[in-house]
């Protein structure tokens, strides 16, 4: 089942990151919660100790300046505003402009065009520059509402004194091209986030089951463990569960990415989500919807945007300065002016001219933007990234350490050899073994379960690193790695007879009874992630709980010169803390500790829950190709972060002094400003096609 300490609200009337801040800010407050507010999907993600009021979260909303959305879509309160700033703006520069139409008394008739303007276009800079003063602060919204304010009202002014040159254009221009600004990046935001709300949607709310030899529809949630549900041709379907009907064909590029159909027989595990292309099918449940690996991703996708970026909060500390500044640097050029040069009408035109151009509208959106992108980008192609300052680390990455079993190798153990140490019943150790494994689903637990167990076990318990151990026909039961046993003669004989595989120790009594050698094979793709990492000039490590002789002998196939054998978690651990900029991929509980001290913890996705919670990133089908995707995906956001950044700031610092020395009409200073912003959305944008492909 969800958690039910999760919450998440929708946010309204947010119009940059400082007014996020505010309402995370207020929600922290509230007595047991602990809140993160993403400006980039409006959502306010909640979690509390304990339970919670709806009512007293609404009202630290309310407070902030804010109100939980209640599902009216951004876009949909922008159109109208958008509309009405295109028309009358229009007109207003028209007749304000235009020598041709500009006629004795039209300074009236664009006053009357820039009213609607100045109080119903521009109401959401005014609204949010009151908030802040509220709240004693200064945002990007600010210069626009002052910027507007000081322009419609220095020309009611000029109008009532009788003079014919006014700037109502100015206090109609300037908002209505912000406002289009605001929603061009509210639609790439949208259609950015379109792949994962693609995602989230991708289990259907009902699902047909038999119940008594009547098929019946019910809704997904209701399904249990053991349900026998049918899925028709063309539908997805509704639950993790094995594949009863003798074939099937499956479309599975909701969960991998890939568009060739999967063929699949009787017996294999089939997940939510995935489409059924030839005929309908019958599965057998295997858990309930919430516990599906799609469920399981979706949670994924849900922490990937509600992690608070040090890079978000970097754009947040520019503008609490940069704006203050702006402020005081156009009071400034006023004066100067007027006190230097008497001239107060173009001081008064160039201060306009700065807190217009000062604007960084584009700096708010300069990091949600690439990060939303690079989000959707890498959920498309099974990579999750969980922790979006990972992406400012693997720009950085200079080794990667990878665990072995289910990382390189498939995880499809097999048993490939077994004998028994001294005179030791060979059968019976087995048969032990097979009943302490039944339970785990580890793959060397379950290659040695497979071998089956008319005998039960008790008390089993895993050791972290080692192995299993449990209660069979009164005896305590140890299926682990090879350590030290009274009989360690035998085993060092026994283990002198053994190939470069895994080696597992069945003993009790202290004493090693059996020998069991697994193995497994290299994963698709393995080979060439290891090729394209070094060709990345990044170094490639394996690290390893297994036997020396099978790591070196599965390192020299990969082509790795840097291995590890017969570490414990804690020596991985110990290891991984001593390398700078290292990545680490694993999927095991004995990974954990190694993936959360790595700069980027990389999980796969079949991998431990625990695994996947300690990493940053999320490897979804498996498949370490995606390695070396997700690193370049980082080191390629990062830049086009900075490169946001530039484009946002840039435009500020550059076109400033041009507005102080009057040679930037207020006007052109609003178009240029809004370009910054569309200029930020676009480059964000291009990290569509910088990462087409793996």
């Amino acid at each position: 089942m969800p958690n039910p300490e999760l919450l998440e609200l929708e946010i309204e009337g947010m119009t940059c990151t400082a007014c996020a801040r505010r309402v995370e800010k207020n929600l922290n407050q509230v007595e047991g919660v602990s809140a993160y507010v993403d400006f980039a999907t409006e959502k306010a993600h909640l979690q509390f100790k304990g339970e919670y009021q709806l009512d007293e979260l609404k009202k630290a909303v309310e407070s902030a300046g804010y109100k939980v959305g209640e599902g009216k879509p951004e876009l949909q309160t922008l159109k109208p505003r958008l509309i009405v700033g295109a028309i009358f703006a229009t007109l207003a520069a028209l007749f304000a402009m235009v020598p041709p139409l500009m006629f004795m008394g039209s300074q009236y008739l664009v006053w009357a065009f820039a009213t609607p303007v100045f109080f119903y276009v521009a109401y959401p800079f005014h609204s949010a520059a009151i908030k802040n003063l509220r709240h004693r602060d200064a945002t990007m919204d600010t210069l626009v509402s002052l910027g507007s304010t000081t322009a419609y009202s220095y020309s009611v002014f000029l109008v009532l004194t009788g003079a014919m040159h006014t700037y109502f254009e100015v206090a109609a221009v300037v908002p209505a091209v912000v406002l289009l600004g605001r929603y061009i990046e509210v639609r790439a935001r949208r259609s950015a986030t379109d792949s994962v709300r693609a995602l989230l949607s991708a289990i259907p709310e009902t699902a047909t089951i038999e119940v008594d030899g009547k098929r019946e529809s019910v809704a997904t949630h209701t399904l249990r463990k053991g349900a026998i549900v049918f899925v028709a041709a063309g539908e997805r379907i509704p639950v993790d569960g094995i594949l009863l009907s003798e074939f099937a064909s499956i479309d599975n590029s909701t969960l991998t990415g890939e568009s060739l159909p999967q063929e699949l027989s009787k017996g294999v595990n089939v997940s939510a989500g995935a489409t059924s292309l030839s005929g309908e099918i019958k599965i057998e449940a295997i858990g309930s919807s919430a516990t599906s690996r799609l469920s399981r991703i979706a949670d994924l996708v849900r922490e990937a945007t509600s992690q608070k970026s040090k890079l978000a909060s970097l754009t947040d500390s520019i503008s609490k300065v940069f704006v203050p500044s702006v402020i005081v640097f156009a009071i400034i050029t006023f004066f100067v002016w007027w006190l230097a040069f008497d001239e107060p009408t173009r001081g008064f035109e160039a201060a306009v001219a700065v807190l217009v151009i000062a604007c960084p509208c584009a700096l708010g959106i300069a990091v949600p933007m690439s990060l939303v992108v690079a989000t959707s980008i890498g959920t498309k192609r099974s990579v999750v990234i969980r922790n979006p300052d990972s992406l400012r680390l693997m720009a950085k990455i200079k080794r990667v350490v990878f665990d072995k079993t289910g990382t390189l190798t498939d995880g499809s153990l097999k048993i490939v050899n077994t004998q028994a140490v001294g005179d030791n019943d060979l059968p019976l150790a087995l048969s032990y073994a097979a009943a302490i494994e039944a339970g785990s689903k580890h793959p060397v637990a379950k290659a040695i379960a497979a071998t089956g167990s008319d005998l039960s076990a008790a008390d089993v318990k895993e050791i972290a690193g080692r192995g299993m151990v449990g209660m069979v026909s009164g005896q305590e039961v140890a299926v682990e790695k090879p350590g030290k046993y009274e009989n360690q003669a035998e085993l060092d004989q026994a283990l002198s007879n053994a190939g470069p595989n895994t080696l597992v120790v069945i003993a009790w009594g202290n004493r090693a009874r059996a020998l069991i050698e697994l193995s497994d094979e290299i994963r698709d793709g393995a080979i060439d992630t290891i090729a394209s990492l070094k060709a990345m000039g990044i170094q490639s490590e394996l690290l390893s709980g297994d036997n020396n002789a099978r790591v070196k002998d599965l390192a020299n196939q990969m082509g790795m010169e840097l291995f590890k054998a017969e570490v414990s978690p804690e020596q991985k651990l110990e290891h991984v803390k001593e390398i700078e900029n290292v990545a680490m991929v694993g999927d095991g509980i004995n990974d954990v500790a190694a993936l959360a001290a790595a700069d980027v913890g990389i999980a796969m996705g079949s991998g431990a829950h625990a695994a996947q919670a300690a990493s940053a990133v999320t490897i979804l089908d498996d498949d370490p190709r995606a390695i070396p995707f997700a690193i370049r995906l980082g080191k390629k956001t990062y830049v086009n972060i900075w490169q946001n950044l530039g484009w946002a700031f840039g435009y500020n610092v550059l076109l400033i002094p041009v507005a102080a020395f009057g040679f930037l009409n207020p006007m052109l200073a609003g178009a240029a400003m809004a370009f910054s912003s569309v200029s930020v959305v676009a480059n964000s944008m291009r990290l569509r096609w910088q990462n087409s492909s793996r």
